[in-house]
Formats: C-alpha cells, structure tokens, sequence
C-alpha cells in the first residue's frame, strides 16, 4: 500500500510541477509592478515630511525596515529607472541601518540635483559635509533641508557659527522676509537699528 501511495505521489508532481514551472515563467504584468512600486512608496515614505525638530533626530523609525527593504528592491529590480522607487529603497535601507546600501542610490540621485535625497545623504554624513548637503537641499527648495541647515549654522555643526544667517534660513524656511538679517547684534529698534518689523 505504501508503495502505490507514494508512486501515485511521484506522478501528480510530475503532472503539477510542469504548471507550476510554466506559471514562474510568465512575466509579471503591469499591474503587478504598479501595486509592487505603490506598496514600496507607502511602506518607505519620505520621513522628512510633515516632521518638526523633534523627529529629525530619528526620523528614519517611522519606516519598517523588514518589511519595506524587500518590498522596494523588488520593486526597483523590476523598475531601475525609477527614481522615487530608489528614493523609497534608500530610506528603506537607512531604517534598516544598512548605509552602504543606500548610499550609492542616493548619490546617483544626488548627482540629479534631487534634493529629499540630499537631505537623506546628509543624515548619513558626518560633519561639514552633512552640513553642506543641507545646505543644498535647502537651495533645491527642501524645507526641512534649509530649517536643519539654519540650525547648523545657530549651533555652528560642520559650519562656522553664524547666528544671523541661521537665524535667516530658519525664517526664510517659514515663507518669511528675513527683515532682521542686517540688523547687528546688540541694537534694538528703540536704538534706531535699520529693523522696521
């Protein structure tokens, strides 16, 4: 009985195993690699956005590493071009400390002028060179890129202290005219400094 068990075993995965081959075969369709790419957007969305001074610090733990990294790098395996796909798998690869993967993504983004992947790279940077990526990501239009770069230069990190241009990107990232850059130290209006806000 065993024998005729296992030989009618033997020859259904002789019939089933073709099908299954012939299915692995096919190329996934379209819609597979719109609904791949949408979940790798939405598992590895931009950290940045939407965040205050408090979040900056880690902005990278609202991401799921084990679940994004493997989701995004078959996503991008299918679409290699895309660059919010790389985008999505170098914020994915920072969440899951995994910096060395995710840097050569962001400098061919970098290299494009993108500035959410400066700002990016600059989290994984050190020193003046974080600073400088800031700085560009800031003049790319990056809000976040320009208020951490206003920051530096308060606190002088990777940059000469200047309290009044970090004073005046800080201001510049809220949409304001920064009226008080000219202004010296150490006057006031009541001294007739030239600040009329």
């Amino acid at each position: 009985m065993r024998r005729v068990i296992a030989a009618f075993g033997i020859c259904s995965l002789l019939v089933v195993l073709p099908t299954f081959t012939a299915l692995a075969a096919e190329p996934p369709s379209a819609a597979d690699d719109a609904a791949l790419q949408k979940a790798c957007l939405k598992l590895a969305a931009d950290p940045f956005a939407g965040s205050g001074p408090r979040e900056w610090s880690t902005p990278f733990q609202t991401i799921d590493a084990f679940q994004a990294i493997p989701v995004c790098r078959e996503a991008l395996r299918r679409q290699p071009d895309d660059a919010r796909l790389k985008l999505a798998t170098a914020f994915a690869y920072i969440a899951g400390r995994k910096n060395d993967e995710a840097k050569p993504l962001l400098d061919q983004l970098v290299a494009q002028n993108d500035s959410d992947a400066m700002l990016a790279l600059a989290f994984i940077s050190k020193g003046a060179e974080a600073t400088e990526l800031m700085r560009k990501a800031g003049e790319g239009g990056n809000a976040s890129g320009l208020m951490l770069y206003g920051m530096a230069q308060l606190f002088g990190q990777g940059v000469p202290k200047d309290e009044t241009g970090g004073l005046s990107s800080l201001r510049s990232r809220r949409g304001e005219a920064p009226a008080y850059a000219s202004r010296r130290p150490g006057r006031s209006k009541r001294q007739g400094g030239p600040c009329q806000s």
